[in-house]
């Protein structure tokens, strides 16, 4: 009996064990595969979309993409300045599902081809009535330069009134007049960039012996601004002589000779300043080395008679371009680049260019908005049907997500050598960092479902508002001089980020918990774990910012010479603080509950959005460099919609009855 028992023991204890390693095995295998998927939507994540690297038809610009180029003080590469272009004219970043350097190469090389380019983006068609053309297709359209033409004079003289009434001031339509005549006039300093190296008929030769001095061909009649440049001291020389002669003496194809002449010295004089600066200042200086000139500075109609070698180049690479020849394209455009690299004296970092164009290849935070989007969706799909994969799946893309938001970011860092947060489109982006790390980390620590749905949420939104300050310009600008101080803007701006992501995470998991709150109440273990995500984000949120906060206050003292001016961005940080410790102490003294906390926490969100952005409304303030125009009315949707919630779900809650038995010794909500 006792030799069965044991052998009953034994194989009890064998099917114990084997069930374990079974168990174990699965594991390792959901792991594997687990890596495998995180593996996959990273590289997806890293790789550059088809539409970033497809070229099409015609000569591959690989190497044209990383031209520098000097815009607003900082330089960068082509493909960047191409697409803030495009953004700008038409907010988008590609032009008929191709790469806007794609559409900026056209505008520069061929630009007869690109008139009829629906680009230009008309929010209120108001502005095309007011200009006198017609409106075509959907009230909010994009126009071509050809439509809009006809209605420059008018544009023109409606841009310079509106522009003599303050800004405050301006009506809605003022605003986008003066807007749409600023991309127009850019528009067209971009067509004109290299019409030096174009024929023209402004540098007509038609007689036989002038050709034959100035060694130009025979079956040519219209040449270019630049084939008389490459000529200017054989014209020099004939400009003197003609004139040494009695003007009774002139020949018409002398005096045509003298009139090019002159129309040389207004083309010089016309296409100054323009947009397309690429080439360094050759003098030595420290001022001169800063700026950085277009063709059109450097072409000079009758100088010492030396053609710079960075004109020839250009003169190549667009010619190749014309002719669709690769291999000539390529090597004129790596022999401009090297000898950029040369000229700028360490103005250029090859390899932030280089990783620069690679960031905008990839497009990180485009393609964030799909993995943050779908990982919420995945994780209410596991509520629906119940299946664990949609949540393994959903906290994979989150994961992936986040690393792909921390490579943008580091990105960013490595090629502005400046923390990530100098401007209020890097504040949202490094917020929904930091608010989709504190959801990773809540979720390994309850595995709840609340940290991927909050964290994917919060990073969705914040890059969603992101999106919107991109459309202004370059997101990597120079810095105003008050933000001229890495280490001050390190220690205070990120510090209090990290605040905002505490307070703005608290936020979101309290619209969960009031929700749980009115459609789960008897859910008493799944209402505690979230309050306590509510209850140790706000935590973490009001500790960084009033850290944040002192610190920024020591900034002032160094930068301004006092530690606090009652200035509406500093009221703003205050407002959060003082709010934010309302709530904790009204907790602990048992003022307002569970309920109360997580309606207060909400209210916080729209302390933080009037506190972070809306005071920029205001335009006053020595705060006032992070003004935006245009978001008084996304600021006062997303307000309401907080409002709206609060009184709807205050609502609910009073009015509902969910009046639970008891039985047993199980103990249910009551209302």
């Amino acid at each position: 009996m006792g030799h069965c028992t044991y052998n009953w023991n034994k194989k009890i204890k064998g099917k114990g064990k084997k069930k374990r390693l079974v168990m174990k095995k699965m594991k390792n295998r959901k792991i594997k595969v687990s890596m495998v998927v995180l593996t996959g939507l990273v590289i997806w994540g890293l790789s550059g979309s088809k539409l970033a690297f497809a070229e099409g038809e015609g000569v591959s610009l690989k190497h044209l993409r990383k031209l520098a180029i000097m815009e607003n003080g900082r330089i960068k590469p082509l493909d960047t300045f191409a697409q803030n272009m495009l953004k700008q004219f038409s907010g988008q970043s590609r032009f008929q599902k191709k790469p806007a350097i794609q559409w900026l190469v056209r505008v520069l090389f061929t630009p007869e081809h690109t008139h009829n380019d629906k680009v230009f983006l008309i929010t209120n068609p108001e502005v095309l009535d007011s200009i006198n053309v017609e409106r075509v297709g959907k009230a909010r359209d994009r126009y071509s330069f050809s439509q809009l033409r006809e209605g420059l004079p008018i544009l023109r003289q409606l841009a310079i009134k509106a522009s003599s009434i303050k800004g405050n001031n301006r009506s809605f339509i003022e605003n986008e007049i003066i807007a749409l005549y600023n991309k127009l006039y850019i528009f067209q300093q971009l067509l004109v960039s290299f019409q030096f190296l174009f024929p023209h008929p402004d540098f007509t030769v038609s007689d036989a012996e002038i050709l034959k001095t100035l060694n130009l061909p025979e079956n040519k009649k219209h040449f270019s601004f630049f084939d008389m440049i490459e000529r200017k001291r054989e014209l020099l020389e004939l400009k003197t002589a003609i004139e040494s002669k009695n003007r009774t003496e002139w020949t018409l194809a002398e005096t045509n000779l003298l009139d090019m002449a002159k129309r040389m010295d207004a083309w010089s004089n016309l296409y100054r300043d323009l947009p397309l600066a690429i080439i360094p200042a050759a003098k030595k200086g420290e001022a001169e080395e800063k700026k950085w000139l277009s063709p059109w500075d450097i072409l000079s109609p009758l100088g010492d008679g030396t053609i710079r070698k960075e004109l020839k180049l250009i003169r190549d690479f667009v010619q190749a371009y014309v002719d669709n020849d690769q291999e000539q394209f390529d090597r004129a455009v790596m022999a401009f680049n090297r000898l950029i690299l040369e000229q700028s004296r360490g103005q250029v970092r090859e390899h932030a260019i280089s990783l620069e164009v690679f960031y905008n290849q990839v497009d990180p935070f485009y393609k964030l908005k799909f993995l943050y989007g779908f990982s919420v969706l995945f994780i209410l799909l596991s509520f629906i049907l119940l299946k664990k994969w949609f949540y393994r799946l959903g906290f994979l893309l989150l994961t992936a997500g986040f690393l792909l938001h921390m490579f943008g970011t580091i990105a960013r860092v490595v090629i502005m050598l400046r923390p990530p947060v100098t401007n209020l489109y890097e504040t949202f982006i490094f917020t929904g960092l930091i608010t989709v790390l504190l959801g990773i980390i809540l979720e390994l620590f309850k595995k709840r479902n609340i940290g991927i749905i909050t964290g994917g949420l919060s990073g969705l939104v914040m890059l969603m508002i992101a999106g919107k300050y991109a459309l202004e310009g370059d997101t990597m600008g120079m810095l105003v001089a008050v933000l001229d101080s890495n280490f001050w803007l390190a220690s205070h701006v990120i510090t209090i980020i990290l605040g905002y992501a505490g307070i703005v995470l608290s936020g979101f998991i309290g619209h969960v918990y009031i929700l749980q709150r009115i459609f789960r109440p008897g859910k008493k273990e799944l209402l505690k774990n979230t309050f306590q995500a509510v209850y140790a984000t706000q935590a973490f949120g009001i500790i960084f910012t009033f850290l944040g906060t002192v610190l920024g206050g020591i900034w002032a003292d160094q930068s301004w010479g006092r530690f606090w001016g009652w200035d509406p961005k500093e009221n703003g940080a205050l407002l959060i603080l003082l709010w934010s410790a309302i709530l904790f102490h009204a907790k602990l003294a048992n003022w307002i509950k569970e309920i109360g906390m997580a309606f207060g926490t909400i209210i916080g969100v729209i302390a933080v959005s009037l506190a972070w952005f809306g005071v920029n409304l205001l335009g006053v303030g020595l705060h006032s460099y992070g003004f935006t125009s245009g978001i008084a009315k996304t600021l006062f949707i997303f307000i309401l919609f907080e409002v709206m919630f609060i009184f709807a779900g205050t609502f609910m809650l009073r009015t509902g009855k969910n009046h639970l038995k008891v039985k047993g010794n199980v103990k249910t909500f009551v209302k």
